[in-house]
C-alpha cells in the first residue's frame, strides 16, 4: 500500500487543461487524481482510474464499489473484476447485502468469477439475505452467524463451522454440508434442504 497516496506520480492528471501547467500549476495526484478522473465524461478515463484504485488498498475498494453504479456497463463490469481478490470480497460483504449482492449480481453475468470464501472467519456476521450461491465456503467460520433468508443454493461447505448459526429459510438446495458442524443451528420449517449432502454424506 502506498505510504502517501495522494502525492502525485507519472502519469497523474494535471489540473490546467491540454497546455503544460506552469511551475506554479498543482498536479492533481494519487488517490485525489484517481478520484477525479472518475467524474470524467470519457468511460476510458474513468475505467483507467479504476485500474490504477487497486493501488491504494481498503480505500481503493471503496472506489471500485462505488463505480458499481457507473452509468456505463464496461465501467461497471471493470469495478466488479477488480474486485475479485479475497481481500476485496471481504471488504464487500462487510459493506453489507445491497453492496454486496449487486456486486454479486455482476458476477453471475460475467461468468467465471470464483467466489472463494473458504476458511473465512464470519463468526456472528449478519449475512442475512445474501446471494452466497455456489459459493466456496469450505472450513469458513460461519458460528452464530445470521444466514436467515442467504441464497447458499450450490455452495460448498465442507467442514465449516455453522455452530448457532441462523439458517431459517436459507436456501441450501444442492448445497454441500460434509463434515459441517450444525449443532445449536436453526433449521426452522422453510429453509430448504432438497439435494443438500449433509455431514453423513446422505444426500436429502
Amino acid at each position: 500500500m502506498q505510504e502517501h497516496p495522494n502525492e502525485p506520480r507519472n502519469y497523474d492528471v494535471v489540473l490546467g487543461g491540454k497546455t503544460p501547467p506552469p511551475t506554479s500549476g498543482a498536479v492533481l495526484g494519487g488517490l485525489a487524481g484517481v478520484k477525479h478522473r472518475l467524474i470524467s465524461e470519457e468511460a476510458e478515463q474513468r475505467i483507467g482510474a479504476l485500474m490504477e484504485a487497486l493501488s491504494y488498498g481498503e480505500a481503493g475498494f471503496d472506489v471500485l464499489i462505488r463505480a458499481l453504479d457507473d452509468p456505463v456497463p464496461q465501467v461497471r463490469d471493470t469495478a466488479c473484476l477488480l474486485l475479485q481478490s479475497r481481500i476485496a470480497k471481504i471488504t464487500v460483504l462487510k459493506k453489507g447485502v445491497g453492496i454486496w449482492n449487486k456486486w454479486r449480481a455482476s458476477t453471475i453475468r460475467l461468468e467465471g468469477i470464483n467466489v472463494d470464501l473458504s476458511s473465512v472467519n464470519l463468526s456472528e456476521f449478519d449475512l442475512s439475505g445474501f446471494n452466497l450461491s455456489n459459493a466456496n465456503l469450505i472450513g469458513a467460520n460461519l458460528s452464530g452467524a445470521n444466514l436467515s433468508g442467504a441464497n447458499l443454493s450450490g455452495a460448498n461447505l465442507s467442514e465449516a463451522n455453522l455452530t448457532d448459526a441462523d439458517l431459517t429459510n436459507a436456501n441450501l438446495t444442492a448445497a454441500c454440508l460434509w463434515k459441517a458442524e450444525l449443532y445449536g443451528a436453526k433449521l426452522r420449517q422453510g429453509t430448504v434442504l432438497q439435494q443438500t449432502t449433509m455431514p453423513d454424506g446422505k444426500v436429502i
